[in-house]
């Protein structure tokens, strides 16, 4: 009889451990994706050993950090082209004006203009940084929910 509810206990404790994880993913969006880190490698470490259940919502883990990740780094891949065009185009700027010496800076950027393409590369980044929040917020709730429910993510058998 021990033994069954030592069983039961350490099926809780995964259940438990893998509620955490969602939370974790969920709490990434307000920590800059740190807990997001933590919930992936508890994800990666638990499912080997998990039900079958369990097994589909640690691997959905898995899929939303690495979804979010390729996500962000999609957003800071056009930020960065967008802040190297800023750049480059106040650069082009000062040179056209005589920039000579930093004693004698005096910039006029009234006849500045931005490119609509700096303009599409902030855009793209504030979208996919956007999308990658909803997505933060939404997968987690659903693999909670459906955690909660005790069903698993996709077409897996009960246990």
């Amino acid at each position: 009889m021990t033994l069954a509810s030592s069983d039961d206990r350490a099926s809780d404790t995964a259940r438990n451990l893998a509620l955490v994880n969602y939370g974790l993913l969920f709490a990434a969006v307000f920590f800059a994706g740190v807990p997001a880190l933590i919930a992936v490698i508890i994800a990666y470490a638990q499912r080997d050993e998990a039900t079958p259940t369990l097994r589909s919502h640690h691997d959905f883990q898995i899929r939303i950090f690495w979804v979010a990740f390729a996500m962000t780094l999609a957003a800071g891949i056009c930020f960065l082209a967008a802040l190297v065009n800023g750049l480059a185009a106040l650069m082009e700027f000062t040179r056209a004006n005589g920039w000579d010496s930093f004693d004698t800076i005096q910039i006029d950027l009234s006849r500045l203009s931005i490119d609509g393409t700096i303009v599409g590369f902030v855009v793209a980044s504030l979208v996919l940084s956007f999308l990658t929040a909803v997505w933060l917020i939404a997968a987690p709730a659903f693999g909670f929910i459906r955690l909660a429910s005790e069903r698993g993510i996709g077409h897996h058998p009960r246990p």
